[in-house]
């Protein structure tokens, strides 16, 4: 691979190699991204983005043209994410490809990982994992080697790893994601808010008007709503039309009830017309480099809003033109805000995940299985208690790991899994002697399959041992900055 300036740069030079149009769509990308001043679009389903690799591109990007040496510490972790990535095509660079039976292919790298992730950008965390696990064994000088699953018909793994005369196949499963409920949650509420624009004609009485809203309830509705189409549908509509009732008439509060569920919906404040704001020659300047207003200012200040409350249940819209040197106008802007008690279950979830690599390779004998959890699962996990088989009450992070035990409790699954690696990233915020020190730390967590002990390799156990612990590193003085890191 070329040597490039930047982490980004060498991506985009690494998966050229499969589609000599990337840098060009990156580009477009970028440009659609960084204009300060798009156009009007109310609706916000169909904003989301599914492609996982631009956005971290872009993000790390910015991140390390704007470090220096006197803000070394404003390096994001999507930067450390793509040094990552480097690294560890640095380090895989030269290792063979195989098949499932171990046999060596006439492939490279870019043949495995890039053609993956460009023919699929939704992929590319997936990959991620899967190059950082192998990196992990190769690094330790582990006889191990990427899969190509494609190699052969049938089932395969990811990384196949030989030790003490057992071929092992080491799956990478990787829930970087919101989990199922978590997104449906984050879709609930956008659905809402666009029904104010698709069902009940609300632009024409907004115009550049600019509003919040909030929805509240102390109903557990979760369940409901993920399994109950037409409550789903009933709730979306009447909640909508109440707001739109609230938004037109200009009232603040009112009361809706559906089936044994009650919400409160609330028009916090309504804004007539633009909104002027005064920016610095420097703040300017940020805005047209970073194309985020909230970055630079708080754009809802005029609706007595903390963008940071849109950072879980709930999102907002921001629209801005350039009216002066230095003045711009918020206009058509909206903040809607979620709060509604909503079950979200990691370690059950995490667990169904781990449960089904033993059906997905149901005659393989040595299985071990790497997953990486985002930081604030494990963070929620350590936190949130649960009741066990024992009807004992312990944490859904120790639960997780009894009910992998279970697993090789089970004479079904015949001790094919010998071990669970679970796998997180922390952003570490550290306070020393030598100054401030940020970086992104890696951490594990064995279960080991105690009944196949001797079918375990010492020198896996000294790859693990070897490694950032997740207990040690989440009991660590200092702050987890878990901002940007999939809570």
């Amino acid at each position: 691979m070329a040597e490039m300036d930047t982490p980004h740069e060498m991506i985009l030079s690494f998966l050229e190699q499969k589609d000599p149009e990337i840098r060009k769509k990156y580009n477009e990308y970028k440009k659609e991204q960084l204009d300060p001043f798009p156009e009007v679009s109310r609706t916000s389903l169909d904003k989301q983005q599914n492609n996982a690799l631009f956005p971290l591109l872009l993000k790390a990007e910015i991140s390390l043209h704007h470090a220096s040496d006197r803000r070394p510490n404003a390096i994001s972790s999507e930067a450390y994410n793509a040094m990552g990535f480097c690294f560890f095509v640095q380090i895989l660079e030269d290792v063979d490809i195989v098949d499932p039976t171990g046999k060596t292919l006439s492939k490279n790298m870019v043949d495995l990982y890039s053609e993956d992730i460009v023919n699929d950008f939704t992929s590319f965390w997936d990959v991620y994992f899967e190059m950082e696990v192998a990196h992990k064994f190769v690094l330790e000088g582990l006889d191990a080697n990427p899969i190509d699953e494609s190699a052969v018909s049938g089932p395969g793994s990811d990384v196949f790893y030989r030790a003490e005369d057992r071929d092992f196949w080491v799956e990478c499963k990787n829930k970087r994601e919101t989990t199922s409920y978590g997104w449906e949650l984050e879709r609930f509420g956008r659905e809402i808010a666009d029904s104010l624009w698709l069902d009940y004609d609300l632009e024409d009485d907004v115009g550049e008007d600019s509003f919040a809203v909030k929805v509240s309830s102390r109903d557990e509705i979760s369940e409901k709503v993920i399994e109950n189409s037409s409550f789903r549908e009933r709730v979306i509509q009447e909640v909508a039309g109440e707001l739109a009732e609230l938004i037109k008439q200009r009232n603040s509060k009112a009361e809706v009830e559906i089936a044994d569920a009650h919400f409160e919906v609330e028009l916090i404040k309504y804004y007539r017309g633009r909104h002027s704001v005064t920016l610095s020659e420097e703040q300017m300047d940020a805005v047209k480099k970073q194309a985020n207003l909230a970055k630079v200012i708080n754009p809802y200040g005029h609706l007595g809003i903390n963008p940071d409350i849109l950072d879980t249940d709930g999102h907002g819209t921001v629209y801005a033109e350039k009216a002066g040197d230095n003045e711009i106008e918020i206009f058509s802007t909206y903040a809607f805000l979620l709060d509604i008690p909503w079950e979200n279950p990691y370690d059950s979830w995490i667990f169904s995940t781990i449960d089904g690599v033993t059906d997905q390779f149901p005659d393989y004998p040595d299985i071990i299985i790497f997953v990486k959890i985002p930081p604030g699962f494990v963070y929620q996990m350590m936190r949130e208690k649960t009741v066990n088989h024992r009807d004992e009450r312990v944490s859904k992070w120790e639960r997780l790991k009894e009910k992998i035990i279970g697993i090789y409790a089970n004479p079904d699954r015949e001790n094919r899994v010998k071990a669970v690696v679970l796998m997180t990233d922390v952003v570490m915020d550290e306070v020393t002697e030598e100054g401030r020190n940020v970086m992104l730390q890696s951490a594990v967590e064995a279960v080991y399959n105690e009944n196949v002990a001797d079918q375990i390799p010492a020198e896996f156990i000294d790859l693990i041992d070897g490694q950032n612990q997740i207990q040690e590193i989440f009991s660590r003085p200092g702050q987890l900055s878990l901002k940007d890191q999939h809570l």
